[in-house]
């Protein structure tokens, strides 16, 4: 179980690492071009240890989240146009370059750290993108869809296997989607709109639809509710509840979801038919809700490893692909179909820290990958106060080639401060609400 504990450690770890490699990037970057840079913290608030060279204080702080790098004259009030060495005083594409070098950095480590798990190679769990399961009624079968078909592409992203089409719907309840599959091979387009559905909390996206999997034990962990019932890797499931598995894992999942009592199983193994019962799923809040029912139906497990060049191709293939689905999901927000709700902050980052660090040190960096794409694209946003909103006013500056006067800065800085604000509380709001308020009811 997640403890409080691991989920801080998780927090700092991430986020620390992050937010002080972006602001290693203006850093290096502002020494590159001689800007005096006064402090250069790892960490926020007061000052316990550190060193001075040069003009640079080098300190670690209280708050081990990150850190700061504070340049002479980056502010119009402190600025002295007459001392070269200060941030305002070098040319706009020196600026700009050390304003973008943050979410660079941070762009840098997605690719890095993608490019480094392939390298090492991992195991792989793969669904080809054809569907072996559709539920009644649900936006699949309205959309025309059938069991066999191979979904090809959802809107601009091409499908490679089961887990982006998962994805992909996940991210887009309520909002239609045209979906490109193949049927007896022949090429068929379809509108589909994923249900929206609450999970863990969070809206999600719902087709009603599953892969391919074959109703076989592929693995039975130990001291499980699927261990006690004495089911064994291989066994093949044939009925739950005295209703025939026909040909899908996804059956006898369904019945889990949907029932708070024991179940009833017959299996075959070695060519004779058993019987056992599944004890009633626990309590979601108790440790052994982790492991139930304990059992993991025959995925196709893959070895993944890569060499340098095809190892840092792919990771900017995948980090590619993820910024095209995060740009969505922000375009999302501005249409009828999306909400604030569906933003989340720092209480679901420490939780999804700490479940992370839980699974290992490759889990943990995937994560962060994750994270650090998200962070660079946020921090390039077009929002004043953000890097992206500074790199904005230096832009339009250098298109009308004169500066924008100091009282339209101010007032474009405080929008800008007054729309992070909002966003802000209303992450924090679903952050408390989600994962703080929901779980004492």
């Amino acid at each position: 179980m997640q403890t409080i504990g691991s989920s801080l450690l998780g927090f700092v770890i991430v986020l620390g690492f992050l937010i002080f490699v972006h602001e290693a990037g203006h850093f290096l970057v502002a020494k590159l071009f001689r800007v005096r840079v006064l402090v250069f913290s790892f960490g926020f608030g007061k000052r316990l240890a550190g060193f001075r060279r040069g003009d640079t204080d080098y300190r670690v702080s209280l708050i081990p989240l990150g850190g700061y790098v504070r340049m002479a004259g980056d502010t119009p009030e402190e600025n002295q146009p007459s001392n070269p060495d200060e941030f305002l005083s070098k040319p706009k594409w020196q600026r700009f370059l050390i304003l973008f070098a943050g979410p660079f950095m941070n762009l840098l480590i997605a690719v890095a750290f993608v490019a480094g798990i392939n390298m090492v190679g991992y195991q792989e769990y793969y669904s080809p993108n054809v569907l072996g399961w559709i539920d009644a009624g649900k936006p699949a079968e309205q959309a025309g869809l059938r069991i066999g078909d191979r979904i090809t592409k959802v809107g601009s992203e091409e499908i490679r296997e089961f887990e982006d089409l998962r994805m992909i719907i996940s991210m887009n309840a309520g909002t239609p989607l045209r979906v490109v599959y193949e049927r007896n091979g022949q090429r068929n387009e379809t509108t589909l709109t994923p249900a929206k559905k609450e999970r863990d909390n969070v809206t999600i996206g719902q087709a009603g639809f599953g892969p391919v999997i074959p109703p076989v034990i592929f693995e039975v962990a130990p001291n499980s509710a699927a261990a006690r019932a004495g089911l064994q890797k291989g066994d093949r499931l044939v009925a739950v509840n005295d209703v025939p598995i026909r040909n899908n894992y996804l059956e006898f999942q369904k019945v889990l979801e949907d029932t708070k009592k024991p179940v009833a199983l017959e299996i075959a193994r070695g060519g004779q038919r058993m019987h056992t019962v599944l004890p009633a799923p626990p309590d979601p809040k108790s440790k052994e809700s982790d492991l139930y029912p304990g059992m993991a139906p025959p995925y196709d497990k893959r070895e993944h490893k890569l060499s340098l060049v095809p190892a840092v191709g792919e990771s900017i293939s995948e980090n590619l692909r993820l910024l095209r689905l995060s740009m969505s999901a922000i375009r999302r927000l501005f249409r009828p179909e999306g909400s604030v709700k569906e933003l989340s902050g720092p209480i679901a980052i420490a939780k999804a820290s700490g479940e992370t660090l839980s699974h290992g040190m490759m889990s943990l960096v995937a994560f962060m990958a994750l994270v650090s794409l998200q962070l660079g694209i946020m921090n390039l946003l077009p929002i004043p106060v953000l890097d992206g909103g500074h790199i904005m006013i230096l832009l339009i500056e250098g298109a009308a080639r004169r500066d924008l006067s100091l009282r339209v800065k101010e007032r474009i800085q405080q929008l800008g401060f007054a729309a992070l604000a909002t966003l802000m509380i209303v992450v924090i709001y679903n952050d408390v609400v989600t994962n703080v308020i929901r779980n004492f009811r």
